[in-house]
């Protein structure tokens, strides 16, 4: 195919097929996969005669490792808070699609966390290549700031209405 890399063909199909499978157009599906809306469509329809004849599964684990790689390529990432009750993930949008009252429950929560963490103020320092032992911490932070953004955002909206 015109200049892709005929080792990456297997993994743009599979991305085709199950971003197209999401409801994407591929005209977005091209777009988040670099190639021409053509080509998008033919690996698409490759793959998908490779399901229909049995050589290739469907496989929820491929879907969902192609929606994450979508939804963090368009900015939606996954975020990781503090609840009472425990720890919890959502997108980007799902905190934005929250009401202001369930954020700022949200956000006190993840705050008491940072705040009780005897580490917090390595937060600031680079990670470790590797692995990094104050991960939690900093996904939590992350959605600290975000929902300070999200409650600015709405502050401000409000006040210019």
């Amino acid at each position: 195919m015109n200049g892709v890399d005929t080792e990456a063909l297997p993994y743009l199909e599979e991305a085709c097929y199950y971003l197209r499978k999401k409801g994407l157009s591929f005209q977005q599906v091209s777009k988040a996969l670099e190639i021409p809306e053509t080509q998008a469509n033919l690996l698409f329809e490759a793959y998908k005669s490779r399901v229909e004849n049995g050589t290739v599964v469907e496989s929820e684990v491929d879907r969902n490792l192609w929606e994450d790689v979508y939804n963090d390529s368009v900015g939606n990432e996954k975020i990781t808070f503090a609840r009472e009750n425990g720890f919890y993930h959502c997108r980007r949008s799902d905190l934005e699609a929250m009401d202001s009252p369930a954020l700022m429950n949200i956000f006190e929560t993840s705050k008491k966390f940072l705040d009780f963490d005897m580490y917090r103020r390595y937060l600031d320092t680079k990670p470790p290549v590797g692995y990094d032992p104050m991960a939690m911490q900093r996904q939590i932070k992350r959605a600290v700031e975000l929902i300070q953004e999200i409650l600015k955002q709405r502050w401000e909206k409000e006040r210019d209405h």
